[in-house]
């Protein structure tokens, strides 16, 4: 922190771009109070204060991001703090920082500090979506700064990128119109919808598919703001980026997205403009949120492409890498894991005190000062689990509405938000809140002698919900009573366990213990962020493991966060090179070996000079050799075979393209677990025929698991009674 303190007082440029960085972050947090209050609050009035971690952890990184070269630029910086603390305020000051630094020291070949500066990299598609709003409103107040700098007027403009899977966002114009004539028409868009943000984030005014223009001269999708007086509408439009095609051309300042996307690297030759390949520098920062999350499956195939991305993230001349902040609420051994993902030494940030409950930038404060949550377990042996979860619901949502408060009060348990572990026990719970716990609601308030609380139908929050629905049901979820509009009940699973930033919110009803203590603090912390809030858990008396949580309720309650698991990731275990070393192969050889970016660059494999494939192996083996040393002999033979197979399909003629979608024809590679069709359209009877090697390649670092069906088959014997088996 002295250093960054020394460094804002010494150059001129980082004092510049500190300053610059409050005056964002104050624009980006009254505009977001003015939106949440529907526009009846005075900017002015506004609180912008830093908590004392976020200066910290700011001043903490300054000279890492100012100078490329210090050796803290290797170190990854693990921000670990409770969920609703304002982790995310934290990075996006140094994200504002950042880009702002990048633009005035001129960074790239042109001078102008384009190009992609900032990588934000999530999980989950809500995460995603939610934090790509907050994202918008800092990127906008951004571009208010710069348009006020005279020295600035004419770089190039501050803009945010967003690059998820298919399902959430179009791969090209094509793909964008259609939805938007679909959306016109009442319809659900098949595929990605533009249709992202709903409301400006600059002035709150409503966005529907109307003010999303195809801009067929310019070969891009415009968002213009409707409301004449925001300073987005009209030509300008908001600096955002829905389609994949705009965010490779337009190379966003800030790009967010979800890591399994990085898979199609190996697919999309242009992807490689996100990483500064010609006149753009490299990226200065990335930023991993819920870290915890990197693990399992997921977190191995990503530590494996992590390979090739940091790989093409480090500047080619000076060698630099970008700086890495990850952060987190729950994790265990985050040391290890961040070796294992992103080949870095790390630190925690704030460091462990003497005092659990005192860490210098925070403490505990009693009840009495600062409201929090209150757990409360239920388990009901005489009856059933579907039962109890109709009582507690209707005594829940009746107590809710009786309750004597201001509407502020009443406003944070009105809305009962139901956590499930699974789709089937959640759509039981839908249709008990439709019928039967509507007709209980009946018997609390007649026993109660009180009015009678009439509910609408339950939202949902879920894997079933399609793309396009999820802004809208975000924006039902942040409605405030009296609102007409606000949710009775909102059911949902792990799909909110992390990332939900709705802190109206204070009533959780939890159905059963979930899986992990990690998921369970997550999934709870989404409540009593504004309030105090109250988390029911309703335990199952059928089930051994909430039995045994029950029992231990209040022991297990007052030291929850020593409870949370360990995680881990294995990207160079013999499966995952199974999986993923060939795309690891082709995103380097594709993306750092000039020429061979395009779908024909394939055949290069035989003109590459043994330098350059030589290259591309060692910078794979040097990454094994410091992460998993004793996968190098493995790892070496395995990438023998692959140029090898690679260089003889291009010798036979068999391959001159590195995509075949619908055929392995001539092709590299084809989508993993896609049926394949030969060359009539006709479904093939081998998928990777013996004559054709192609390689199985993923699309997605999601749901990489291989399923197995086992069907029991009972053989009788001879002279065996016969019996169903």
């Amino acid at each position: 922190m002295r250093r960054g303190i020394a460094l804002v007082e010494s150059d001129q440029l980082v004092a510049r771009a500190f300053v610059a960085m409050n005056e964002v972050m104050r624009a980006q947090r009254q505009r977001q109070e003015f939106i949440r209050t529907n526009g009846t609050v005075d900017l002015e009035t506004v609180p912008a204060v830093w908590r004392p971690f976020q200066m910290a952890f700011v001043l903490m990184n300054l000279q890492a991001l100012a100078d490329s070269a210090d050796p803290e630029r290797d170190l990854a910086d693990v921000l670990w703090f409770p969920t609703g603390g304002g982790k995310t305020e934290a990075y996006l000051g140094l994200i504002a920082f950042c880009l702002v630094h990048r633009r005035l020291r001129g960074a790239g070949a042109d001078g102008q500090g384009g190009g992609v500066g900032v990588v934000m990299r999530y999980t989950l598609r809500l995460l995603t979506l939610q934090q790509f709003e907050r994202a918008a409103g800092l990127v906008c107040a951004l571009e208010q700064w710069r348009v006020g700098q005279p020295d600035l007027v004419a770089v190039e403009p501050f803009s945010l990128g967003l690059w998820v899977g298919q399902g959430a966002t179009p791969n090209n114009l094509k793909d964008a119109s259609k939805a938007l004539r679909d959306r016109a028409r009442g319809n659900t868009p098949e595929a990605g919808d533009p249709v992202q943000l709903l409301k400006c984030p600059w002035c709150g005014a409503r966005l529907t598919e109307k003010n999303y223009f195809i801009e067929r001269g310019a070969g891009e999708m415009v968002v213009r703001c409707p409301n004449g007086a925001c300073a987005f509408s009209g030509k300008r439009g908001l600096p955002v980026f829905l389609v994949d095609t705009d965010v490779y051309t337009r190379r966003p300042s800030l790009l967010i997205g979800t890591v399994d996307k990085f898979a199609m690297l190996a697919w999309r030759g242009e992807a490689g403009n996100l990483f500064g390949r010609g006149s753009d520098a490299t990226p200065d920062l990335v930023v991993q949120d819920e870290l915890h999350l990197i693990s399992g499956p997921l977190g191995t195939l990503v530590g494996l492409y992590e390979t090739a991305v940091d790989r093409l993230a480090t500047d080619p001349l000076s060698g630099a890498r970008p700086k890495v902040v990850a952060s987190t609420a729950t994790i265990r051994r985050s040391s290890q894991q961040v070796k294992a993902v992103f080949d870095r030494p790390s630190r925690q940030f704030p460091p462990p005190g003497i005092d659990a409950g005192d860490s210098f930038f925070v403490v505990d404060a009693p009840p009495a000062v600062k409201g929090t949550r209150q757990y409360v377990g239920v388990m009901a042996p005489g009856t059933s689990h579907a039962t109890l979860t109709v009582r507690a619901y209707a005594a829940l949502l009746q107590a809710g509405y009786a309750i004597e408060a201001t509407d502020e009060v009443r406003d944070a348990y009105w809305t009962l938000l139901g956590y499930f572990g699974s789709l089937r026990v959640l759509g039981a719970a839908y249709i008990a809140t439709i019928d039967d716990v509507r007709d209980r609601i009946k018997v609390v308030a007649k026993r109660l002698g009180q009015d009678l609380r009439a509910t609408k139908d339950p939202r949902e929050l879920t894997s079933r919900k399609k793309a396009s629905e999820i802004p809208v049901e975000l924006d039902a979820l942040q409605t405030p009573y009296p609102s007409p509009e606000v949710p009775d009940t909102v059911l949902a699973t792990n799909m909110i366990s992390v990332g939900l930033d709705v802190d109206r919110l204070g009533l959780m009803v939890v159905s059963g213990q979930p899986q992990t203590t990690s998921e369970y603090i997550q999934a709870t912390s989404r409540v009593g962020r504004r309030h105090p809030g109250l988390v029911v858990t309703l335990f199952n008396a059928g089930r051994s493991r909430d039995l045994s949580h029950y029992e231990s309720f209040t022991t297990y309650h007052r030291s929850i966060y020593q409870q949370i698991e360990a995680t881990g990731a294995t990207p160079f275990a013999p499966r995952a090179l199974d999986r993923g070393l060939h795309g690891v192969l082709v995103i380097l050889v594709r993306h750092l070996v000039d020429g061979a970016s395009g779908d024909g660059g394939a055949v290069g494999i035989e003109d590459l000079s043994s330098t350059a494939l030589d290259d591309v192996v060692q910078a794979i083996l040097a990454r094994v050799r410091r992460v998993a040393p004793e996968e190098e002999n493995a790892v070496e033979e395995a990438l023998d075979l692959l140029v090898q197979s690679w260089q003889d399909a291009v010798d036979d003629g068999a391959v001159s393209k590195y995509a075949g979608w619908r055929s392995p024809q001539d092709a590299l590679m084809v989508p993993a677990g896609t049926p394949m069709k030969d060359g009539n359209d006709e479904p093939m009877t081998e998928i990777f025929p013996p004559s054709r090697p192609a390689w199985p390649t993923l699309t997605s670092l999601r749901n990489v698991d291989a399923e197995s069906t086992l069907r029991l088959i009972h053989v009788r014997r001879k002279g065996e009674a016969r019996h169903e088996g």
